[in-house]
């Protein structure tokens, strides 16, 4: 029993060390989800580079994963882009003549260790074919095809969530990009849109 006892001690020990290192580019998170939701993301280890990092974040098609760290120490996120289509308001309110709903899927896990409580429509931008980027609408607007996400919106580390942001543009528009940023001042990713 006593030697079980210094087995796991010592394993303990080696593995707060790991990390431990000149190298200040590299942070380690770790993400669990012990809810069951994703079994596919469960119990995944991280290793984030930031150089690498940063030039994937900006080639990412729809349904890839990009790990994405906020301004503030210990804000990291694996943000997967699931789906775009066209969609309309289900809270009475009324399209512009001349535009169309659109709604993007988002899904977020929280791989640092801080609470995330920034709010993933801020963050997320739509772009056209031509360049022009356009900004969610506000967090009280609902959509057909989901959930939006709350306003205020606090992610606990090691949970995951995923819910709509919905857009308006205009017809005939044809969006190709979206980006995601976390929080002001922090990394962002770009989804390509076949």
């Amino acid at each position: 029993m006593r030697r079980l006892a210094m087995l796991i001690l010592g394993g303990a020990v080696a593995a707060a060390g790991v990390g431990c290192g000149s190298d200040s580019s590299i942070d380690y998170g770790f993400y669990s989800n012990n809810h069951g939701e994703n079994p596919a993301m469960e119990k995944k280890v991280i290793t984030v580079d930031s150089t690498e990092r940063i030039e994937q974040n900006q080639q990412l098609g729809l349904t890839a994963e990009g790990t994405i760290k906020g301004k503030a120490p210990g804000i990291l996120l694996r943000v997967i882009v699931q789906d775009v289509f066209e969609t309309s308001f289900t809270d009475g309110t009324k399209t512009p003549p001349g535009m169309r709903v659109m709604a993007v899927e988002v899904q977020i896990a929280n791989a640092g260790a801080r609470v995330f409580d920034d709010s993933p429509a801020a963050g997320t931008t739509v772009i056209d074919a031509a360049g022009k980027k356009y900004k969610s609408l506000p967090g009280t607007a609902s959509v057909d095809g989901g959930e939006m996400f709350p306003n205020p919106f606090g992610l606990q580390p090691q949970d995951q969530r995923t819910a709509l942001v919905p857009f308006v543009v205009p017809e005939g528009v044809n969006i190709k990009q979206v980006e995601f940023q976390v929080d002001k001042g922090g990394e962002s990713g770009l989804w390509r849109i076949p």
